[in-house]
């Protein structure tokens, strides 16, 4: 059996690098002082690697704190934050921007208050959702850093939690269990290459300035408003720049981590071309599981699980697409740059993620009609199956074997695919570079964010992120 869900968390702080270790579950911890002088910033995030038959996650992590050599809890968390992982697969958004006082850290204790999961029943081979009970001796989690963590001076540090699905979700029985299980790792941030120091923030702008070289958004799941700067190497999509970036419009970003705990946006895309969203419109991003289709084959209409939104009230739910002859198909530089030339109505498909605005036509019944429709990535995971074999420029091929209870073997049929690198490809993991994926072993656990294309009958994986499961950072 694969091991199936890890889930990263991660937090920024100022410091010098620790390891640490996994503890067991402790009472929560309490919000206080701690640390002596100046304090450092610090930047809480969170990542994930799909679970077998889990279309959606939405989990509330309540508290995030650090204990110091005083035994004095420091809570980093403002309010509790709502994070959807499934999307993630391997990338991390933040849930948290809080400064941390200089001192020395013992252990993390992180609880989880609520979780939402939206998953394939094996009964009836239907998308259930359902609120997951949360044993409270298992809540709060505790890891101990060995050695501790000394904050010292203005320098940031990533803390990554590290949540196992496999051993923390039970689907098994008539309620929806979940038992937290986390391990955890950090790194100081000027030590760390530029693809460990890549997060994603998506949401709606809520400020811009030109003479500051700013965006502001709030995301809608976490709550959470994030500033980004902007400098000449920022990529913007659909001719969007940053003057013409209305306040109201939902974008979706790649920034890096900058050692003094700020965030640097390296691409910005939009749909509805930086347009503000009125209150009659919607933005989602999700997994589909149906497609309606003409005798002439032409898309009129498909349905997906959502997994991304500008309204959290939207998460984990089917969302029904009507397409007209008005509807805009169009690629995304992300799935470009891994490699996916094209995009069009034939790349709608069942197991196929999909990203789009549109036009409410029925709240109640959760329809709507597209007025874009962009790729958006999916994050299977799996056992290299056979060797990895090299193209040009940097690309591999890595055949993949899939867990046969995932969405993709249920919607698209697939339990084995092809997975296509490039010199854009990122890797995540101390053991896997773009110079150890040619020599991967048959049977490594990998977990691959990117874009499913299908050509014929030949279906395949343009990689934008890969990530070696069980890998240490």
């Amino acid at each position: 059996m694969l091991r199936q869900n890890s889930i990263w968390m991660a937090t920024l702080v100022a410091g010098a690098v620790a390891l640490a270790g996994c503890g067991g579950s402790s009472n929560s911890s309490t919000t206080g002082g701690g640390g002596t002088g100046a304090a450092s910033p610090a930047i809480v995030t969170a990542g994930d690697a799909p679970m077998s038959s889990v279309l959606a996650a939405l989990v509330t992590v309540s508290a995030v704190s650090f204990t110091n050599s005083s035994s004095t809890a420091v809570q980093l968390l403002s309010q509790p934050r709502q994070i959807e992982l499934t999307h993630l697969g391997g990338i991390r958004a933040p849930l948290e921007l809080h400064p941390l006082p200089q001192g020395t850290y013992s252990s993390i204790a992180i609880t989880v208050s609520a979780a939402q999961i939206t998953y394939i029943d094996p009964n009836t081979n239907q998308p259930v959702v359902a609120t997951a009970v949360i044993p409270s001796a298992s809540a709060t989690q505790t890891i101990t850093l060995t050695p501790a963590l000394v904050v010292s001076d203005s320098t940031a540090t990533d803390v990554r939690f590290d949540f196992d699905l496999q051993k923390s979700l039970d689907l098994t029985g008539s309620t929806v269990t979940f038992t937290p299980v986390i391990g955890a790792a950090v790194a100081k941030v000027s030590s760390e290459d530029n693809d460990h120091r890549v997060v994603h923030v998506n949401g709606t702008v809520t400020a811009t300035s030109t003479t500051a070289n700013t965006i502001t958004l709030s995301t809608a799941d976490t709550g959470l408003s994030v500033t980004l700067n902007v400098n000449s190497s920022t990529k913007f999509d659909d001719s969007v720049t940053l003057s013409n970036l209305q306040v109201g419009a939902v974008i979706r970003t790649q920034d890096q981590m900058q050692s003094d705990g700020s965030l640097t946006a390296l691409l910005i895309e939009d749909n509805d071309r930086g347009d503000k969203e009125d209150t009659n419109s919607r933005v989602d991003s999700g997994i589909v599981t149906s497609v309606t289709r003409d005798s002439s084959k032409n898309l009129t209409a498909f349905s997906v699980i959502v997994n991304g939104s500008d309204d959290v009230h939207n998460f984990g739910h089917t969302l029904n697409v009507t397409v007209d002859a008005n509807t805009k198909f169009n690629n995304t530089m992300e799935a470009q740059e891994s490699g996916m030339a094209t995009f069009d109505q034939s790349q709608v498909f069942p197991g196929a993620g999909i990203e789009m605005s549109g036009t409410v036509q029925s709240a109640s019944a959760a329809t709507v009609t597209a007025r874009e429709i962009r790729p958006a990535a999916v994050n299977p995971f799996g056992l290299t199956s056979a060797a990895v074999t090299a193209g040009a420029s940097g690309a591999f091929t890595i055949p993949l074997l899939l867990n046969n209870s995932t969405n993709f073997a249920h919607f698209a049929g697939l339990t084995t695919l092809n997975v296509l690198t490039n010199s854009s490809t990122t890797y995540d993991g101390a053991n896997l570079s773009a110079t150890t994926v040619g020599s991967l072993a048959i049977g490594t656990p990998l977990v691959v964010h990117g874009f499913l294309s299908v050509s014929g009958t030949t279906t395949t994986l343009f990689a934008a992120h890969i990530r070696q499961e069980g890998s240490s950072f």
